[in-house]
């Protein structure tokens, strides 16, 4: 069998999952479990604010590769509702950071939680072998992603 004969079902699987769990109305959903009602944008906002810490809104607008007039409105919504502040970046006064406050650091947790709830009840009847095989797995599959990100931003192909 030619290694490659498998490639385009686990193409396949992976643009379901990556749909699945991009959609809008499943991101929503899966939040609404802990009682954290917000947009999809302001719930990826939040999610890396959470993982990453405070950041600048160009950075935010790379890592949810949208535009920074988008990235105004979900701050000004977060900020709304007590989520984030922006606060001076110390490293240039210029600029600008957004953080999570008290209140979206207690949504962000709530979203973890909800992922983590989410994952149990995907895969918690697997056996602990297929769990630990299935993270194996998807380490290395995302060490090699990151390694193949890496040589396409040098324009190595």
């Amino acid at each position: 069998m030619h290694p490659e004969s498998g490639n385009p079902a686990l193409v396949h699987a992976l643009n379901g999952i990556l749909a699945q769990w991009t959609s809008p109305e499943f991101i929503t959903a899966v939040a609404a479990r802990e009682g954290v009602h917000l947009d999809p944008g302001a719930i990826t906002m939040v999610t890396i604010l959470g993982s990453a810490g405070p950041q600048r809104p160009s950075a935010l607008a790379a890592r949810m590769v949208t535009g920074a007039s988008n990235i105004s409105k979900i701050v000004a919504r977060l900020q709304e509702a007590g989520a984030i502040q922006k606060l001076a970046d110390p490293r240039d006064s210029r600029a600008s950071l957004v953080e999570l406050t008290a209140a979206g650091r207690d949504m962000a947790e709530a979203l973890t939680r909800s992922g983590t709830s989410l994952v149990t009840e995907l895969i918690g009847q697997w056996s602990t072998e297929d769990r630990s095989d299935l993270l194996r797995l998807l380490d290395r599959f995302e060490r090699e992603s990151k390694r193949v990100a890496i040589d396409l931003k040098r324009g190595d192909s």
